[in-house]
C-alpha cells in the first residue's frame, strides 16, 4: 500500500488557530517590552513628553525586531502585515502598563 501524500492547505492559506497563537504571542511580547520600558524610563528619570517619546520608540524597535523574526514577511504570520508596526502601538493595555511601570520605579528611585 503506498503512502499518500500530505494534502497542501495552500500558499496564501492562513489558519485562524495559527492566527490568533500568533496574536497572542505578539501581545504578550507587547506587554513585557512595555513593562521594560518603564521601567528603565523611570530609572532613567524621565519625565514628561519625553517618557511617551521614548515609549513609541521602544514599541517601534520591538515592532522592528518582530518584523525581522518573520524574515521580513509578516504577512506570512498575520492577516495585515504592518499589524506589528501599528496595531500595538497605541493598545490602551501597553500604554497603561507602561505609565504604570515608569511611574512606580520613578517614584521608587528618585523620590525614596
Amino acid at each position: 500500500m503506498a503512502k499518500k501524500a500530505p494534502v497542501s492547505l495552500g500558499h496564501g492559506m492562513l489558519l485562524q488557530k495559527n492566527m490568533q497563537h500568533n496574536a497572542g504571542i505578539v501581545n504578550f511580547i507587547g506587554v513585557f517590552g512595555a513593562l521594560v520600558a518603564g521601567l528603565i524610563a523611570g530609572i532613567w528619570g524621565i519625565t514628561g513628553w519625553g517618557g511617551f517619546l521614548y515609549y513609541l520608540v521602544m514599541q517601534m524597535v520591538v515592532a522592528c525586531l518582530l518584523f525581522f523574526k518573520t524574515g521580513g514577511q509578516p504577512k506570512k504570520y498575520f492577516q495585515s502585515g504592518g499589524s506589528i508596526f501599528y496595531g500595538e502601538i497605541f493598545n490602551s493595555t501597553l500604554l497603561l502598563t507602561f505609565i504604570l511601570f515608569w511611574t512606580v520605579s520613578h517614584n521608587y528611585v528618585h523620590l525614596f
